[in-house]
């Protein structure tokens, strides 16, 4: 009797932990201290020249980091459950020509955030209910 109901515990804590995993709570820490590579912005694929590091992000700590195509990024952002907005966003001054409207999309979209959706290696930041884009774990 007690080998059934310390298995039946051991299951039933298991399970609810795997339910714990869906929500909110280990979706944000799945989100942290990882490089965000975008993949699309509203719909469409990055149009880069060759040889150019494609625009990436990181939520370390209270802090955004980041690179635009051209220029570092960085900022603020508050996270709580699948909500996430990004605040006092800056970059670095420089121009580069072919790059500069990637980046000033990136710096756009971040504005509009106002949550994402976690998936397999993916994040899909939202905005006005709808992705505006989506990004690869590395």
């Amino acid at each position: 009797m007690k080998k059934t109901l310390l298995a039946i515990t051991v299951l039933l804590t298991l399970t609810a932990n795997k339910c714990a995993d869906k929500t909110g709570a280990s979706s944000t820490a799945g989100l942290m201290d990882k490089k965000w590579v975008f993949q699309t912005i509203n719909g469409q694929r990055l149009d880069l020249p060759d040889g150019t590091e494609t625009p990436w992000l990181m939520l370390s700590g209270d802090q955004l980091q980041g690179f635009g195509g051209c220029n570092a990024l960085m900022g603020g952002y508050t996270l709580s459950g699948d909500k996430l907005s990004f605040t006092d966003i800056a970059s670095t001054k420089k121009y580069c020509e072919g790059i500069q409207p990637t980046e000033n999309a990136v710096k756009e979209v971040l504005g509009k955030v106002e949550g994402f959706k976690l998936g397999e290696g993916t994040v899909k930041l939202l905005g006005a209910g709808k992705e505006v884009a989506e990004l690869r774990g590395e």
